[in-house]
């Protein structure tokens, strides 16, 4: 089976992207393709790999920023040529899925998220309130090419159950759930504690980590922020001594940190929170509000806590019974093993399966 594998751009690393990666070695693509590509942004599971890039790839070579090529995005994806394949798959949280897939050629989408600028504009613009309304009429333009874009795809795949309720509720249209995958392997519970706790997230105001810093403030607690990104001088101005912003770091790193913490905190609603299952995985808890995805992962009590209200009181007290209760590592390592690689491929080939008609793809 001749597979094409699209992504929305390549110009961060982080949890879509690692999911990209590991639909690459599911799938072996013939063609892989993205509006724009940084390859030193690539997935491992990418690394060495051909990537074909739209029309906007020259302007991104010339220093123009992402946000600003945002609304030729839905056009250079439409532009893409893709060439003679059985078997488009999009991987989308922004306009990957508006790719045409060539004739009589089946779409499946995997929907990290319904682009978050345009449907989820009040958490988004969050700090920045003046822009969403000056960009009112350019959002319900983006909406309604959406709308169309998502009308011509054979098949949704969600990230989690959360995601597909969001998709019919927006689109109309039922989405089978497939969770993302974490590679369990490479996280080990270990013994050693850092007495901190830890955020590993892109940097921006979404992410509400300004509510993690007060509640670490509010208990007197030590915090590591791992992650970067645009909101990264304000939460500096907002942090106290016993903050530590350490950029990104390596695999390795996080999987050593996350097995050291305290907790891993999680103050936004998560479409599906690849985080939350990584660091059961190496043995200690995730603290997150109790909405979106970590309903799907977290087990108050039992494989993590949850804050019951996006609130710096919520939080902190959650924190708190982070460090009185101690929870079982193998209740949490098994709660990770429900997304581990080979439970995703499984579900992938299936759901291919289906939407081809044909045996399953690497079987």
């Amino acid at each position: 089976m001749r597979v094409a594998l699209v992504h929305d751009y390549f110009t961060q690393l982080g949890g879509a992207e690692r999911v990209v990666g590991t639909l690459h070695q599911i799938l072996e693509p013939v063609v892989v393709a993205a509006s724009v590509v940084d390859r030193r942004l690539l997935p491992p599971g990418l690394a060495g790999c051909e990537v074909r890039s739209s029309r906007l790839q020259p302007l991104l070579r010339a220093g123009a920023p992402l946000a600003s090529l945002a609304p030729l995005l839905p056009a250079a994806f439409e532009g893409l040529r893709l060439g003679d394949v059985d078997l488009v798959v999009s991987s989308t949280s922004a306009f990957a899925h508006h790719v045409r897939a060539p004739r009589g050629t089946r779409h499946l989408a995997y929907v990290h998220t319904p682009a978050r600028f345009i449907w989820q504009t009040d958490e988004y613009f969050r700090e920045h309130r003046n822009q969403a309304r000056a960009l009112r009429p350019a959002l319900a333009w983006f909406r309604r090419v959406d709308r169309r874009a998502m009308a011509r795809v054979d098949r949704l795949v969600a990230n989690s159950a959360h995601t597909a309720a969001r998709l019919r509720r927006i689109h109309g249209r039922d989405a089978v759930v497939i969770h993302p995958p974490i590679d369990a392997a490479a996280f080990r519970p270990g013994d050693e504690r850092s007495g901190r706790f830890l955020v590993v997230a892109r940097l921006r105001p979404y992410k509400r980590l300004d509510l993690a810093i007060a509640a670490a403030a509010r208990i007197g607690a030590g915090l590591d922020v791992i992650g970067n990104g645009p909101d990264l001088g304000r939460l500096r101005r907002l942090a106290g001594p016993t903050v530590r912003f350490l950029g990104r770091r390596s695999d390795d790193e996080v999987a050593r940190a996350m097995a050291a913490c305290d907790g891993l905190l999680v103050p936004a609603g998560e479409d599906f929170g690849l985080t939350m299952a990584e660091v059961q995985a190496a043995g200690r808890p995730p603290i997150a509000l109790a909405a979106g995805g970590a309903l799907e992962i977290v087990e108050d009590g039992r494989t993590g806590f949850l804050a019951a209200s996006q609130t710096v009181d919520a939080f902190a007290e959650a924190m708190l019974r982070a460090r009185d209760v101690a929870l079982d590592v193998g209740d949490l390592v098994a709660s990770a093993s429900r997304f581990d690689v080979p439970v995703f491929a499984a579900a992938i080939r299936s759901v291919v399966a289906e939407t081809v008609g044909s045996p399953g793809v690497g079987t």
